[in-house]
């Protein structure tokens, strides 16, 4: 486990949005069109994108703030609310004309039957980007690492993602940040950015296919995008690292894996948790797998504790004791 010897001071910026499911049953099909029909039992709502990150973080222990721009809206009120039921320090700036993001599932026994979204994905304003950094500059001591989270809604705009990483590495604040797209140059000079295998094979151009080009691809990251390390997801395979120019594959959690959705969110909160305790990136990425792991075995956008991580680490030590002995008796 990580060492923790405080609660840390983190900021998340990003794309906030409340994911929103109605789950039922579907018995039957409708006479009007050819579809199912869903009889809604329950009707759950949380916080989604940034928001999923801000929980995993608060659920950890963390003391969180978040910056970001939402709309005029409904939405905008549920969101600030939930927000505040989470204790999070909140700087939102409401933008004219912006529909906050909100994503509505329809579930039928656990499968996803439909989604629609209601949301806008242009640019922030340039009047709203010059508001939020000025409450960085204002803030910025404040904060063991900032996190941004990515989900292509227009609050990462590559002027403003540029200043905030070039702000925090002048204040010696890591940021770590979750892409979105194929555009990472508005990523460069942050100090770590967590791309999945395919994320990462089409913004270095390098097809991973043995450890030798996976090693590669790290370097390439790590070197393109001026990062301090460089790590790759690999799905139920683990997690790649780059650590002194070599290649070390950390192996993700062998249990049940349920649902992935969230997941990401997951993997950047306790990422940034650990890092904002001072532990190194291999300790780090550890202490994700195991978060990862517990979420992985829950329904839609879940958080982990720091319990239950404790439990799946004393599973995990007691099999791996177990197969030791089993391997001396043999």
């Amino acid at each position: 486990m990580i060492k923790i010897e405080k609660k840390p001071k983190i900021l998340v910026i990003g794309d906030l949005m409340i994911d929103s499911y109605l789950m039922g049953k579907c018995e039957r099909i409708s006479l009007e069109a050819p579809v199912q029909i869903v009889d809604v039992e329950e009707e759950k709502t949380l916080l989604g994108g940034a928001g999923n990150v801000i929980r995993n973080l608060t659920s950890l222990g963390a003391k969180v703030s978040v910056m970001s721009v939402v709309g005029n809206d409904d939405t905008a009120v549920s969101l600030k609310h939930m927000l505040d039921e989470l204790e999070t320090k909140s700087f939102l700036m409401e933008q004219k004309g912006r529909k906050t993001s909100k994503k509505t599932r329809i579930m039928a026994s656990h499968s996803q039957v439909f989604r629609f979204d209601h949301e806008s994905k242009n640019n922030i304003s340039f009047d709203n980007v010059k508001k939020l950094y000025a409450k960085l500059q204002e803030k910025i001591n404040a904060y063991d690492i900032i996190l941004l989270a990515d989900y292509g809604k227009g609050v990462l705009t590559a002027d403003f993602t540029q200043k905030i990483i070039t702000y925090a590495n002048k204040n010696n604040v890591k940021v770590i940040v979750d892409p979105y797209g194929d555009n990472y140059d508005k990523y460069k000079g942050a100090y770590l950015l967590i791309p999945n295998k395919d994320e990462a094979q089409a913004v270095t151009g390098i097809t991973i296919d043995n450890n030798d080009r996976l090693l590669e691809a790290l370097k390439e990251l790590k070197n393109k995008f001026e990062m301090q390390t460089a790590l790759i997801t690999l799905s139920e395979e683990g997690v790649a690292v780059l650590k002194n120019d070599k290649l070390s594959i950390m192996p993700t959690v062998p249990l049940e894996v349920f649902d992935v959705t969230g997941s990401s969110d997951t993997v950047l909160a306790s990422i940034g948790f650990a890092l904002a305790l001072d532990n190194d990136i291999h300790t780090s990425v550890e202490f994700a797998n195991l978060a990862t792991g517990v979420v992985l075995r829950k329904f839609g956008s879940a958080t982990v504790s720091l319990d239950e991580i404790q439990s799946d680490q004393v599973y995990l030590d007691r099999k791996l004791i177990e197969k030791n002995l089993s391997c001396k008796l043999n």
